[in-house]
């Protein structure tokens, strides 16, 4: 495969000749946002959606971006066509930009980088995840909740979790309820109503789960944004956990299986979604 075409600061690039300044406030201090984007056959998915999330993260850092979203799409677009990929993830990546001053007195221009891959190979059936408390890491829960760059716990614990034999973490807070994974949301079904954790905890909104949301409203399925007790997980029927990369896959932990049934009739939809939006 060719080498990948970026973007940095205004410029398309390769990627081995891509550089990030040492004065840029996202390299010095993690100041910054950023959204993974989906696309498919070439086309974006949801990418209104992941833009407008970007810009009430921005409102909220007081980021003054000089690109409108028509701006930002056609630079996304551009660099799918520029690469030679099917379908895979944009990361768009907005930081404090060059610092010119003081880095809580800054008046430099945001910086825009945005880099490209495949999507890497989903895992067929479910996948093993293990429960983390959340308090043992460095984890930041902005309230309201930002896509920040700091991800330093996230990773932390996705490292854990792969030594432990899992896909995925999931974590637990001090109130011993169910948060959300390293880096993507959670599900759970219980007698037919799919759950999944409050937003009021601190949870992302991700684009994927409320994509779900939508569409098990729209199959009929009640859904309930609850405090889920990390001490009734093995009571539940049914777990999955989804993100833009993934989608949704089946998810099951030490000492408790399913067999996934209404889940698989959601992924279907989901599937089915995906591929109308992106024909």
């Amino acid at each position: 495969m060719p080498e990948a075409i970026v973007y940095i600061n205004g410029g398309l690039l390769p990627v081995n000749e891509a550089t990030v300044s040492f004065r840029d406030g996202g390299f010095q201090f993690g100041d910054g946002l950023f959204e993974t984007i989906r696309f498919q056959n070439r086309k974006l998915f949801s990418s209104e959606n992941h833009l407008h999330r970007l810009r009430n993260g921005l409102e909220i850092l007081d980021l003054k971006l000089d690109k409108t979203n028509a701006e930002l799409t056609q630079i996304l677009n551009q660099l799918i066509h520029e690469n030679q990929i099917e379908s895979g993830l944009l990361r768009l990546m907005i930081t404090r930009g060059e610092i010119t001053g003081t880095p809580w007195n800054h008046t430099g221009k945001p910086g825009i980088y945005i880099s490209i891959r495949p999507v890497s190979p989903t895992p067929k059936g479910s996948v093993k995840v293990v429960y983390l408390d959340e308090t043992k890491y460095p984890i930041i829960r902005f309230n309201p909740a930002i896509k920040s760059m700091n991800y330093i716990g996230n990773m932390k614990a996705k490292k854990d979790a792969e030594f432990l034999g899992a896909y995925e973490p999931i974590f637990y807070n001090d109130d011993g309820l169910i948060t959300e994974c390293a880096i993507r949301n959670v599900f759970y079904i219980k007698d037919g109503v799919l759950l999944t954790p409050s937003l009021d905890l601190g949870v992302l909104p991700g684009v994927m789960r409320s994509t779900i949301i939508n569409i098990a409203i729209g199959m009929g399925i009640k859904v309930d944004e609850a405090y889920i007790p990390f001490d009734s997980i093995n009571d539940m029927d049914e777990a999955f956990i989804s993100s833009t990369g993934i989608g949704l896959l089946p998810c099951y932990w030490d000492g408790w299986s399913s067999e996934f049934n209404l889940t698989q009739n959601i992924a279907k939809k989901l599937t089915q979604q995906i591929n109308n939006l992106c024909e």
